[in-house]
């Protein structure tokens, strides 16, 4: 009996723990506050957010659009289109198109290695969605420098090809380096595996399962999709993506990508070269402190110049920020720091 005990106790516990209230009238004064802020304040950073959107408790509690742009405005969501070719892995996985993120590189594209290179042969699925692949690759540097991988890949005719050529430099699965040629990689393996464009695969088992209908997929020479950083998506459709994490893979009734995906997908596998924050599969993960020490768990989405989508699955929190913010500090760590970590409880 006292084990029935213990273990019912240890139920409460742990469901308790995953169902945090926020005060509504605290949340929606805090808001509008911020909203103020972001109308009225002259300095450049305020009048370069596009817009915010916040969810909590399944309901849009706020939505708005700032500087001219509106509710169906397309916004280059940057590098966010990696969080979503990391969903599309796992539906790939889910319906056996392929096996799972453990397979080898060399599996889908032999023609890129040799018995010379036995190191780059061991580089797995896992390794690309990680930033763990131990290719060589710098983008840490500025748009105009020649050394930029990133710009190299963008300016090159094939950029899958250009990706999976680069050199080994590490061990995989030992580094994290910031290598937006990973999810070109990625994106060419769902390719290969499903016989599809992968935006025509993001149509068929995401994009109109949500009723996203309204995209525009950056393409190169090949008609190759930019799985980096190309897709433009309403700030609204965006959030759908983070309701659908949130809800661990489930739309409405119908699970769209399984719960088990979702759960690999979040998990912290390797220390980041950013600030406090660990890496899942192209997913940020960050235990966040209010200023009592109050610790939560955040998954986000990020894109460079302020295209933030974080999740706070502890208070089934949403917050969606959209900036132009490339060069100047962005609002939504800001809003997040300032407006709703005091709010946790």
């Amino acid at each position: 009996m006292r084990k029935i005990i213990a273990t019912l106790l240890s139920i409460l516990i742990v469901n308790n723990s995953f169902s945090q209230k926020l005060e509504k009238s605290t949340l929606d004064a805090s808001i509008l506050k911020a909203d103020r802020i972001i109308e009225t304040d002259n300095r450049d950073f305020f009048k370069n957010v596009e817009s915010l959107i916040l969810y909590n408790e399944g309901v849009t509690m706020f939505e708005k659009y700032y500087n001219g742009f509106r509710k169906d405005s397309l916004h280059q969501i940057q590098s966010q289109t990696k969080s979503i070719v990391a969903l599309l892995m796992g539906i790939a996985i889910d319906k056996g198109y392929i096996k799972n993120e453990n397979e080898p590189l060399s599996c889908y594209f032999p023609e890129y290695f040799n018995e010379h290179d036995s190191l780059k042969s061991t580089v797995t699925i896992k390794d690309l969605l990680t930033m763990s692949s131990g290719f060589e690759w710098n983008e840490m540097l500025p748009y105009n420098d020649p050394q930029n991988d990133l710009m190299k890949m963008n300016q090159s005719s094939n950029w899958l090809q250009y990706a999976i050529s680069q050199p080994m430099a590490d061990k995989p699965f030992t580094k994290f380096v910031y290598n937006s040629g990973c999810p070109m990689i990625v994106a060419g393996i769902i390719e290969k595996s499903t016989k599809m464009k992968l935006d025509e695969f993001a149509y068929r088992f995401l994009f109109e399962p949500l009723k996203i209908n309204r995209y525009e997929w950056l393409k190169d020479s090949t008609g190759f999709c930019h799985a980096g950083g190309g897709l433009r998506l309403t700030p609204a459709d965006m959030l759908k993506i983070g309701v659908l994490v949130m809800n661990k893979g489930k739309w409405g009734n119908k699970q769209i990508i399984s719960e088990s995906w979702i759960d690999r997908a979040t998990d912290p596998y390797l220390p980041t070269s950013f600030d406090i924050s660990t890496y899942g599969y192209f997913w940020w993960i960050r235990d966040m402190k209010n200023n009592a020490g109050k610790s939560t768990r955040v998954l986000s989405s990020e894109g460079a110049g302020g295209q933030k989508l974080y999740i706070f699955p502890e208070y089934k929190l949403i917050i969606a920020f959209t900036e132009h913010n490339y060069s100047t500090p962005q609002v939504s760590s800001i809003f997040i720091r300032e407006t709703i970590l005091p709010l946790l409880n």
